[in-house]
């Protein structure tokens, strides 16, 4: 079954954050700021395309979805780090209601929707697990007789890490929490034009079925100093830890994350 996940990357729209502006131009300053463009691009090489580079099943179009407006230098940085894992593409459109944008990239991935497809979505700072495409798409399958039933069913992993990365590692919070943005999919039936940014993703619950596995590590949530979350004045305050020996393997062979790329990355100038 054809595949595509969605990712948000500084895309410069009307609405999408919790965070106002008073103007595009205000949002664009922001946007493209030199610390915030910084943090999320170590970030994303760091813990969100490693994850996406080495999925156990690689069958899946992963779409990048940013503005027009993205300054040539940021766009080409992009691209550079997006080259050699081909389930990336890079995609750009013109200011627009942000929610109504990335429904239209997915279904400009899709075309006619002739066919049902799995989708899923991830913020450009968080990693699903190397394993849940695969686990996604096994889920779709056992689900399959449910499933044609209704035009969207979600599947939720709500297992996982809050986690804070820089010079001196990843730092983790396990975690549980149900229908976030991450290691969470819907399956969509042929002759749906439905898609899962139609849906506030904590709210999917709400619109249509869902089914939820745990027991096994999925997701890592970033949380960071743009979170939009937190600039909005919500300040969760989690209890993170540093990886001893044991925990770096399991987050290295679980989601790809290497902490000693990261404490690299994050120690450039």
């Amino acid at each position: 079954m054809r595949t595509v996940g969605v990712c948000r990357f500084s895309y410069a729209g009307v609405g999408g954050f919790k965070v106002g502006h008073d103007s595009h131009a205000e949002l664009e300053a922001f946007l493209y700021g030199s610390a915030r463009m910084e943090e999320r691009f170590r970030l994303f090489e760091a813990i969100t395309l490693p994850c996406v580079a080495a999925q156990t099943d690689p069958d899946f179009t992963f779409l990048i979805v940013t503005g027009t407006g993205l300054p040539a230098p940021y766009l080409e940085r992009l691209q550079t780090l997006t080259a050699h894992i081909p389930q990336c593409q890079i995609v750009q459109y013109p200011p627009r209601q942000h929610r109504r944008i990335m429904k239209k990239a997915v279904n400009d991935w899709r075309g006619t929707p002739d066919a049902p497809c799995l989708q899923f979505r991830l913020d450009d700072d968080d990693a699903m697990a190397l394993t849940f495409v695969a686990q996604f798409k096994q889920a779709a399958k056992d689900l399959a007789a449910f499933t044609a039933r209704h035009p969207s069913v979600a599947v939720d992993f709500n297992q996982g890490y809050v986690f804070t990365a820089g010079a001196d590692g990843v730092k983790l919070w396990a975690y549980h929490y149900p229908y976030s943005a991450i290691a969470l999919g819907m399956i969509v039936q042929a002759g749906s034009d439905d898609t899962i940014m139609n849906h506030g993703h904590q709210n999917l619950w709400k619109t249509m079925p869902t089914l939820t596995l745990t027991g096994e590590d999925m997701m890592m949530r970033g949380h960071n100093d743009f979170n939009d979350s937190r600039l909005k004045g919500k300040k969760n305050v989690f209890d993170y830890q540093p990886m001893d020996a044991g925990k770096a393997a399991h987050i290295r062979t679980t989601f790809g994350i290497d902490d000693d790329h990261v404490r690299a990355v994050f120690s450039r100038p």
